[in-house]
């Protein structure tokens, strides 16, 4: 973008070139090397391209090879404009001091962007980023983002991956909260499968251990479904100790009671809308207007901040800030028992589908009014994994007697 800028700067020609084949025009200007950009056909005789005022020198030595006329129409740049104002030596002066002025101010950072995940401290990252030069005013030069990656790492336990993106002189910073590491199974610790809640037994797939259950039984929170205590087995042949795994699906059912009011309040606009402006410069606010007519806390706030910039990537310290407030009005609304009860046994519905290992097979709820609200009674029959890991001492069987017979 940098360099497209200063190419800009340098001279660019727009021009519009005409001729039974303008695809020889092409040919020879790709092999002039002749760079061309924003090119446009016209139709089938007539094409517009913009190329630097370099390169448009170079092109004119070549044009008696294509059969093309090339027309400009269109100037722009500094040799352009420094010619304009050559005769205005004050103007051309103040013009370019105000040249190096905005260059000096693109050397510095002057939008920073920080994102932190939740589970992140906001105020400890920004310490942390300002204690590595990474702030609103800082010197370009003196971002080194490998540096502050590792203190942040370092300062900030709870952070995981870190992004710190550059694009011209805006820099924006992005961290995840940090997933922690899952513990690792010992598949040698003898372990069982405990029902973490009452159901009918449905199916079980069990990887570990001695099934103690079966399809159709019925067990309570707590009870052992899956042993670590192995009878003797062809493979073994003698009682031995195993890691307890698997999946124990199980028909249960889900209770829930909500009490929901049946009036809400809902905002409507009344019409009334005002606009204030402020400039910001740095980090100092100033404020064009006098106070508000209408009072910020019955009102809709949009704000929008248009940053003053050189191109689309340099930033300058100046923005200016429009906003926008709508005024609305509290308004109780009454609804009726039935939609508020649905609606509270459906949103209650998808978070236990969410939440839930396995699946809903049906539902339904009661409502009863009372003293202005109404109170939702819900009943869900669920097929979900019951089954949870935990130490197994339960005594080893006795082998058989013809085996202690032969030992």
């Amino acid at each position: 973008m940098v360099g497209r800028w200063l190419a800009g700067a340098a001279g660019e020609v727009r021009i519009r070139v005409r001729g039974a084949a303008v695809e020889r025009f092409l040919n020879v200007a790709m092999r002039g090397e002749v760079g061309l950009w924003d090119v446009r056909r016209i139709d089938a005789r007539t094409l517009e391209a913009t190329l630097s005022l370099r390169d448009f020198y170079a092109l004119r030595r070549m044009m008696g090879r294509t059969g093309c006329r090339v027309h400009v129409i269109g100037r722009r740049g500094l040799p352009f404009w420094a010619a304009r104002l050559r005769a205005r030596r004050v103007l051309l002066g103040g013009a370019a001091a105000l040249a190096l002025v905005l260059v000096l101010l693109t050397q510095f950072v002057w939008v920073l962007e920080v994102d932190a995940a939740p589970g992140v401290p906001a105020t400890a990252l920004r310490q942390v980023l300002r204690e590595t030069g990474i702030y609103e005013g800082a010197w370009l030069g003196g971002v080194d983002t490998d540096v502050t990656r590792r203190a942040i790492q370092t300062e900030i336990p709870e952070a995981g991956v870190i992004a710190i993106t550059r694009i011209g002189n805006a820099i924006r910073v992005e961290v995840d909260v940090a997933v922690p590491t899952p513990e690792r199974i010992d598949r040698s610790a003898p372990t069982g499968l405990v029902a973490t809640r009452p159901g009918v037994i449905s199916r079980l797939e069990v990887t570990g251990g001695q099934a103690l259950v079966q399809p159709g039984a019925a067990v309570e929170t707590g009870t052992l479904l899956v042993s670590s205590a192995v009878p003797n087995t062809t493979e073994w042949g003698q009682p031995h100790r195993a890691h307890g795994m698997g999946r124990v699906m199980a028909y249960t059912s889900r209770t829930a009671e909500l009490l929901c009011p049946l009036t809400r309040i809902e905002y409507q606009d009344t019409g009334r809308e005002q606009v204030r402006y402020a400039l910001v410069l740095g980090t100092r606010r100033i404020n064009l207007y006098l106070g508000s007519g209408i009072p910020a806390g019955s009102c809709d706030k949009i704000i929008e901040k248009t940053r003053l910039s050189v191109g689309s990537r340099l930033l300058l310290p100046a923005a200016l800030v429009r906003e926008t407030y709508r005024e609305r009005d509290a308004v109780p609304v009454t609804l009726d028992a039935e939609t508020v009860g649905s609606a509270a046994a459906q949103q209650w519905l998808d978070e236990l589908a969410a939440s839930l290992d396995g699946t809903i097979l049906d539902s339904r709820f009661t409502l009863a009014e009372e003293d202005g609200a109404v109170r939702v009674r819900i009943t869900a029959a669920c097929e979900e994994q019951i089954a949870a890991e935990m130490l197994d001492r339960t005594p080893l069987p006795e082998p058989p007697e013809q085996a202690q017979a032969e030992d």
